[in-house]
């Protein structure tokens, strides 16, 4: 029952289907029935997360440039 808290507090709560209750299932944000789905859950969605965080960096990269390189060209056409 401690693990309640725990889940509640997390980013992302996984609970596990178990023989002490669904506590902590109805706490949580996903629920496995058990600890070898856990390796799918991770590899799987986090990749897929690990990829929009990249696409995002890589658009914020790029917008960046967009705006300053104007302006360094700019700068330096003026000195």
């Amino acid at each position: 029952a401690n693990d309640v808290s725990m889940i509640r507090e997390a980013d992302v709560g996984v609970g596990i289907f178990g023989k002490e209750g669904a506590q902590s299932v109805n706490a949580s944000d996903f629920a496995i029935h058990k600890f070898a789905d856990l390796k799918r859950l991770l590899f799987i969605h986090g990749s897929g997360s690990r990829l929009r965080i990249l696409n995002a960096a890589r658009a914020s990269l790029f917008l960046n440039m967009a705006f300053n390189m104007p302006q360094a060209f700019y700068g330096f056409y003026c000195v």
